[in-house]
């Protein structure tokens, strides 16, 4: 079956072409472990691991690298906020994010690359460069000169001239103009460093994945993807400085980028502290449903995280789980008999269409929908209770293909305990989304008046929608809010 997608290098949808037959060779920008990963890590994660199994069920092998990206200034500033090693942090918060990607299933890498373990690469790379003109070393620095690079912007579709406004010289650089990047930074007193040509210093950021990607995967490999965010200056960055290296366009073949996943309408992020991480997430519903919930989305659209989107996954899934479940029990009672053709084609038209709109751009919307029409299917056929073994085990091994091809483990084995909810759990989401801090052992009663004092903050500030906002929150809840002369009560809808 062929492939197609939406290539963000051409901007058009493509119909994919390997460069070597029957294989897939792709490179997936990873993290920065300098804290706990966040959902918006989790569905960049799920995304290319679904990517992945599209390809290994059209019969490709798939060779997927991703990277930690090891040193930094923001690994660098949390080993002085916790007072240990950057070693340490990076291994802290590594492990806590394969750990994640253990239990959302995704399928073990190639291999995980590291900066700090390919700076021979990284020296040669930014020596070569230089040589090429297309770098430049400044008192121990060494700048990537992006007026030299032609087609700079052919990735991100901007222009040079829309790049330099903004765009300045920060204190402390010394590079020949303000678009200019840094390949590699001169040491500073008590961080980690590496003998170089030009002194002292470690990596800049960019140069890291063009030297890891060509070492791992060869020039001109297939996908090279990541979040939306990373299109400008990052990946445009890349770009540069692996076609200034090699000498060959394009760098990579195609580019993938997945869509934001948002917090309140505004994109999650670190920086700005609207984070919802993978550990308070997998809290409140199982791995099966929060990578659902990802998947339920279109990849490059954006993905707004919040109560009523899980809610709504949740249900979904559970009409899944306990579909799957009555045809384990049909199987486990039934006998031998008459295979049906008719209805067993049905079931195979049903396979072929949920293929066919996976090779459609990865379209998991209409993907699901498929799924979801033969659960329906399903349904009806286990209500007459007259199917022979035959015909539950073929539909059983096409389930099995669509919940391995989406990355749906023990789906019938799946725990909805307490319908997946827990009403602490619940409103804490809701306390991310507004930016209140609640503390782990607190109780309902006293989340409730954080909830309250939130609230007329708003209305002090004549913020009425957000006001309005968490009141519709909580009676979602059976949480009911009544403004009195004294304050605002509450009480618990029965």
């Amino acid at each position: 079956m062929e492939i197609s997608f939406y290539d963000t290098l051409s901007a058009q949808k493509i119909e994919f072409k390997p460069r070597e037959p029957g294989k897939v060779y792709m490179y997936v920008c990873g993290l920065t472990p300098s804290n706990y990963p966040h959902v918006g890590h989790a569905r960049t994660a799920v995304i290319f691991d679904l990517i992945r199994r599209i390809f290994e069920k059209n019969g490709y092998r798939v060779f997927y690298y991703s990277n930690f990206t090891d040193i930094d200034d923001k690994i660098i500033q949390r080993s002085l906020d916790e007072n240990i090693t950057t070693v340490e942090v990076v291994k802290k918060y590594s492990e806590a994010y394969l750990e994640a990607m253990d239990q959302l299933h995704i399928k073990p890498l190639e291999k995980w690359a590291r900066v700090t373990e390919n700076i021979p690469e990284i020296i040669e790379m930014v020596s070569k460069l230089i040589e090429n003109g297309y770098a430049y070393e400044s008192e121990g620095d060494v700048y990537y000169r992006v007026k030299k690079f032609s087609t700079y912007g052919k990735l991100s579709k901007r222009s040079i001239k829309e790049m330099l406004i903004g765009a300045r010289i920060a204190p402390g650089e010394k590079k020949e103009d303000q678009l200019d990047f840094a390949l590699w930074k001169a040491a500073k007193p008590n961080e980690p460093s590496w003998d170089s040509p030009w002194g002292k210093g470690r990596p800049g950021w960019h140069i890291e994945c063009s030297a890891m990607s060509l070492k791992f995967l060869g020039n001109h490999f297939d996908i090279h993807g990541g979040a939306q965010d990373l299109i400008f200056p990052h990946h445009e960055n890349e770009i540069a400085q692996a076609e200034a290296y090699t000498g060959i366009s394009p760098f990579s073949k195609y580019w993938i980028h997945t869509g934001w996943v948002t917090l309140n309408r505004e994109k999650m992020s670190k920086s700005i502290g609207n984070v919802f991480l993978i550990s308070e997430a997998l809290k409140v519903v199982s791995p099966n449903v929060l990578r659902f919930f990802f998947i339920e989305t279109l990849y490059s659209s954006p993905l707004e995280y919040n109560l009523d989107q899980l809610h709504q996954a949740s249900r979904a899934f559970e009409r899944i789980v306990i579909s799957i479940q009555r045809l384990e029990e049909a199987i486990a009672k039934a006998e031998s008999g008459q295979k049906n053709e008719k209805m067993l084609n049905g079931f195979k038209k049903l396979h072929d269409s949920f293929h066919q709109a996976l090779a459609q751009n990865f379209n998991t919307p209409q993907g699901i929908a498929v799924l979801m029409n033969a659960i329906r299917e399903l349904n009806k056929l286990l209500d007459t209770g007259n199917q022979s073994l035959e015909d539950l085990q073929s539909i059983k091994a096409y389930f099995s293909d669509w919940f391995d091809t989406l990355g749906l483990v023990n789906v019938a084995e799946t725990e909805l305990s307490k319908e997946e909810w827990d009403l602490s759990s619940e409103m804490k989401v809701i306390a991310s989304k507004h930016q209140i801090e609640l503390s782990e052992n607190q109780s309902v009663a006293d989340m409730i008046q954080a909830f309250i004092q939130k609230r007329d903050e708003y209305r002090q500030n004549k913020q009425y929608f957000e006001s309005d906002e968490i009141r519709n929150d909580l009676y979602a809840l059976k949480i009911q809010l009544e403004d009195k002369k004294d304050g605002t009560e509450y009480r618990i809808i029965p």
